[in-house]
């Protein structure tokens, strides 16, 4: 009987490789961004390992999953309906079926009227040329996605080894709506599109149908950007996706490969997570310093109560910043033409990232300290809410 770890070496890995395999062990990742292996190994070896001297800490392999979406906050949007809100009725007045009509789809009217990257004031390039990963259930051919032309550039699958993007599960497609959805489906690019509606994606497939995966799987991905990220111009990261942070383990695999990211100079967004309100409930890799980790809040700055709290256990002021996660419409994968409406963080997670994505479109050269800089000066700070609720404050654009 064995059980998955994650062993980190002091130096490469090649000593402890032949150390994993002389106690029984069989490897299924390496990890050279991180000098790290994820094995399975029996519970009874692991005394020899450990004893090796270029072995530097030892992880259990957890699990891993999207966030789940807060409750009440899923259904499918008519596309008429949209294109009835935004361009107006036919006639002069409003009819009682018009206004019906809006009133049924008001949930919709933020991500109509909001979030449009051709307003943003310190850009006019939505975000063309960069590459933003979303690490998730994968990424589905929504229309928004693949026309006028294919915007998704890379996709790579460690669940089923596929090689065409899809999503079985629907979570990666939604997510990647919000951030560079470009509103085709509904006719024109400009009625529902996300906050970098030019920029591109790499669609990295980590988690399996139902939404989970292990933590050696999200590693997987970030490897793979690591060593991806300069052939497809990757410059932010994508993760709507946690687990539960853990007091009494302070070694956090998910945590150091983020800051592996965030050091080769990519920028790492993550979802804070839905299990407020109480506090401590950032989840991991949220609960980094070098990520930037976004709550969810309303369209009028209100704080959603799932939103995950800070501190972290640590003592780290979490999250970062706060942005739209309530009734978000992006895209359905189960149809590539339609879209949904849903809350969570994980919504407001990619919302962040089309704007990073944006920063970097007008200036490739900015590192991630400066991006997380010049975010908390867009930031929209909410009276009388703590730090460890809102961060910096709200980012509206």
């Amino acid at each position: 009987m064995t059980t998955p770890y994650i062993i980190f070496s002091r130096k490469n890995c090649t000593a402890i490789r032949s150390c994993i395999l002389q106690n029984y062990g069989y490897i299924r990742y390496e990890f050279p961004f991180i000098n790290a292996l994820a094995v399975e190994v029996p519970d009874e070896k692991i005394p020899n390992i450990r004893a090796h001297k270029r072995v530097a800490m030892i992880a259990r392999d957890g699990s891993v999953s999207k966030l789940p979406l807060a409750p009440g906050h899923t259904e499918s949007v008519d596309i008429k309906s949209i294109r009835q809100i935004i361009c107006g009725p036919k006639e002069s007045a409003d009819t009682s079926e018009n206004l019906k009509a809006k009133n049924q789809n008001k949930k919709t009217a933020f991500m109509l009227s909001k979030p449009k990257a051709q307003s943003l004031p310190f850009t006019e390039n939505q975000g063309f040329g960069t590459t933003i990963a979303i690490i998730d259930t994968g990424v589905a051919p929504h229309y928004d996605l693949i026309k006028p032309y294919n915007r998704i550039i890379a996709f790579k699958d460690f669940v089923n080894d596929r090689t065409e993007p899809y999503d079985d599960d629907g979570h990666g497609t939604h997510v990647a709506g919000i951030a560079a959805g470009n509103g085709y489906a509904v006719g024109n690019r400009y009625f529902l599109c996300g906050t970098a509606p030019m920029a591109q994606i790499a669609a990295i497939k980590a988690l399996d149908e139902t939404g989970s995966g292990t933590t050696s799987d999200i590693l997987a991905a970030m490897q793979w950007i690591a060593e991806n990220k300069d052939k497809y111009n990757i410059k932010v990261v994508n993760l709507s996706l946690g687990i539960s942070a853990d007091a009494e383990n302070p070694i956090d695999p998910l945590v150091i490969g983020a800051a592996a990211l965030v050091a080769r100079g990519v920028t790492v967004v993550t979802a804070a997570g839905n299990s407020g309100p109480e506090p401590c409930t950032v989840t991991s890799p949220g609960t980094s310093p070098f990520v930037i980790t976004v709550g969810s809040c309303d369209e009028r700055g209100r704080i959603t109560e799932f939103s995950g709290r800070g501190p972290t256990f640590s003592g780290l002021h979490k999250p970062d910043l706060v942005a739209p996660g309530v009734d978000i419409v992006s895209l359905d994968a189960a149809t590539c033409k339609g879209y949904i409406a849903q809350s969570g963080t994980s919504m407001s997670s990619p919302y962040a990232a089309g704007i990073v994505a944006c920063l970097y479109s007008e200036n490739p050269k900015i590192t991630p300290r400066q991006v997380k800089s010049i975010l908390s000066k867009m930031l929209m700070p909410l009276p009388g809410v703590p730090r460890d609720i809102q961060g910096r404050g709200a980012l509206f654009i």
